[in-house]
């Protein structure tokens, strides 16, 4: 028998284009084909996987549940930490969605609705795709075969399958199917990535963790091993690296949503941050002129700044 890891076959183009834009969450799609009798593993336990089988028929195995018959027009949840086997009986083509912000899930389908089904005792829960949720399938599948990769239409594209879910599927049977989910701990880590952006300063952001800010700042470093100041400040660089590549949004957008006082600022930002104007970095990201900061940090970049900074607590995001 063949095994193959989920992300063993990414094509070298795509984990390029993922390394300019490195993002604190996974929220991946991974389209894949395997041939009759092929055995595959579950390459990163750390993650939540939503499988959509598009064509033939699996035998999935994890944890007590075992050998369990999945056909095509049918999806399964596969919890983290659920070292997953699965056996292809047939020629299957299937769509798979990792991801580790099963937070954000949460706030979609909303968990306060699906407490009364909390006690219901765990089985093998699969689910049928309907219309609409195969569109929203069909249109993943169509950026998967065009291979266009963006962390902002992924995201979006999960909130979309979970709102789908929502509004044709009933309470239970969300429940039943995401029940391993709904159990999962929300994180340190996820939750200042989720609500970091609604804060003025570190103060406000420990506020929000229920931490004073020594507390905060001692769990941070454990979490992110930086600083708060340091880290936010790359996340800001990393947001607006990621809306230069698209050649769809002006600059004067940018400019405004990150409170640059004038053009000139942004300019003189971009120098200092990626080594390059903003319009040559957008080229550069486009792939119309070589560019090492396309691929990397500018030496001038957060990640490498005095740590005096971590003296200045304000940030804007």
């Amino acid at each position: 028998m063949k095994t193959t890891n989920f992300n063993a076959q990414q094509d070298s183009n795509d984990d390029a284009v993922k390394k300019i834009f490195p993002s604190d969450f996974i929220i991946d799609f991974i389209l894949r084909q395997e041939k009759k009798n092929a055995s595959i593993q579950m390459k990163d336990k750390h993650l939540n996987h939503l499988l959509f089988i598009l064509d033939g028929e699996m035998n999935i195995s994890y944890h007590e549940f075992r050998n369990h018959l999945c056909k095509a027009g049918e999806m399964v949840f596969i919890p983290r930490e659920s070292p997953a086997h699965i056996d292809a009986f047939s020629d299957v083509n299937y769509l798979v969605l990792s991801f580790n912000n099963q937070f954000v899930i949460k706030d979609e389908i909303g968990w306060g609705d699906l407490q009364e089904f909390e006690n219901e005792r765990d089985v093998f829960h699969k689910l049928d795709i309907r219309s609409p949720l195969s569109d929203v399938l069909d249109s993943i599948v169509y950026y998967q075969q065009h291979r266009i990769y963006n962390p902002n239409l992924n995201l979006v594209k999960q909130k979309e399958i979970f709102l789908v879910m929502k509004v044709f599927y009933s309470r239970q049977e969300i429940a039943r199917f995401l029940k391993p989910m709904i159990r999962q701990d929300t994180d340190f880590k996820a939750y200042v990535i989720n609500h970091y952006k609604e804060t003025k300063n570190v103060e406000e952001l420990a506020a929000i963790c229920n931490l004073s800010s020594r507390a905060f700042m001692r769990k941070f470093k454990i979490h992110f091993n930086d600083s708060p100041y340091r880290w936010i400040l790359r996340q800001k660089a990393n947001y607006i690296r990621l809306l230069l590549a698209d050649k769809k949004i002006p600059m004067i957008s940018i400019i405004q949503e990150y409170g640059f006082s004038s053009p000139a600022h942004f300019t003189t930002y971009c120098k200092k941050q990626f080594g390059e104007t903003p319009s040559a970095l957008r080229n550069a990201l486009n792939g119309k002129v070589p560019s090492t900061t396309a691929s990397g940090r500018h030496p001038n970049s957060a990640g490498a700044q005095s740590s005096t900074d971590d003296k200045n607590q304000a940030h804007t995001v």
